[in-house]
């Protein structure tokens, strides 16, 4: 789902229409709350598969910060496809409600991820509390 949904931002959106993430605040909010997450992401696994351990810093990066960044992420990419509604409109009159679809999937897509690192963030901290 994140895969798709950076192929839709980076080459269906800002490739496609790139006024609409030139000087644009939700292009950087967007293109931040990535970066973020993936150098936490892939220093923990780093870590996890070196088999020293996590430091504790990085894991609690790993399991709290998406409480703020998954919420700006897709807030900025919504923004995003959004703004490019009117300049696909141009290129064809079809692209728009598509567009409109992807929207209307976001809503329980972010969802869905959003639960999901909550249940992984639950059963993270029950296996440090035992530990």
């Amino acid at each position: 789902m994140q895969v798709a949904s950076r192929f839709l931002l980076v080459w269906g959106i800002a490739y496609n229409f790139p006024a609409t993430t030139s000087h644009s605040p939700a292009y950087s909010s967007m293109l931040l709350a990535w970066s973020f997450t993936e150098v936490v992401r892939y220093g923990y696994f780093v870590f996890t598969l070196s088999g020293l351990g996590v430091p504790a810093l990085l894991s609690f990066l790993r399991y709290n910060t998406f409480m703020i960044l998954y919420p700006l992420g897709i807030s900025s990419e919504c923004w995003l496809v959004y703004q490019a509604i009117p300049a696909a409109k141009l290129l064809d009159e079809r692209i728009p409600y598509v567009l409109w679809a992807i929207l209307a999937i976001y809503v329980p897509g972010s969802y869905v991820l959003f639960s999901h690192m909550l249940k992984q963030r639950r059963r993270i901290q029950k296996q440090q509390r035992q530990a």
